[in-house]
């Protein structure tokens, strides 16, 4: 089925400089890098929610923002040729003039959502390159990994709405967890990791 995207903000030019101000802070390297590199994922991702105009996350509207306000394309296909530790890849294709974003179908669907943003973090750091501005200090590759998972769970799971959805249930733990998953369509795994990250585990 064609995805369906609402219709960009009239005041795009503006927003995308917002977006690129915020992705060309640079880590003040007093501090912890990962927490740095969580919280400038955080941000980029909440501004890109809010350039969109979400009530919900939707990946086909940050897609459709990325390819208009950047000018290419991103291709995405699941295949059965990945092996089981690798969910996804992300390279581009200069004769599709766009991303390829390759996803291992043998996933759940629900993982599949995950690592797909967690690709496009990944093009958002290459396409900062190119423009001259920077989503970040980030001197491994550990780190650019973990901003590619904090980008995911910050885009899917919006702080706001997670807190609010975790402290209005007042079943404990799994089945508390479960119900947010569903809400998000995530994993339990990644409404698990998002917990410790807002620092809510005793919040209901």
């Amino acid at each position: 089925m064609e995805a369906v995207y609402p219709s960009l903000p009239s005041k795009k030019e503006t927003l995308t400089n917002d977006i690129v101000t915020l992705m060309s802070r640079k880590n003040d390297m007093s501090f912890d890098e990962f927490r740095n590199i969580n919280d400038n994922a955080e941000r980029v991702a909440n501004k890109i929610y809010k350039i969109c105009a979400l009530e919900t996350p939707s990946i086909p509207a940050m897609i459709r923002w990325i390819e208009q306000t950047f000018g290419f394309k991103i291709f995405i296909r699941s295949v059965d040729y990945l092996p089981a530790s690798c969910a996804g890849i992300v390279y581009f294709d200069k004769s599709a003039g766009g991303y390829q974003i390759k996803l291992n179908e043998n996933d759940l669907l629900r993982r599949q959502r995950f690592t797909l943003c967690h690709e496009i973090a990944h093009i958002i750091r290459n396409m900062s390159m190119v423009y001259g501005f920077s989503t970040g200090d980030i001197h491994s590759a550990k780190g650019l990994e973990r901003f590619c998972d904090r980008f995911a769970a910050a885009f899917l799971m919006p702080s706001d709405i997670f807190i609010r959805k975790w402290r209005s249930l007042s079943n404990k733990d799994l089945l508390t967890k479960a119900r947010i998953a569903e809400f998000f369509d995530v994993s339990i795994e990644a409404v698990s990791y998002r917990v410790l990250d807002l620092n809510i585990s005793n919040h209901f």
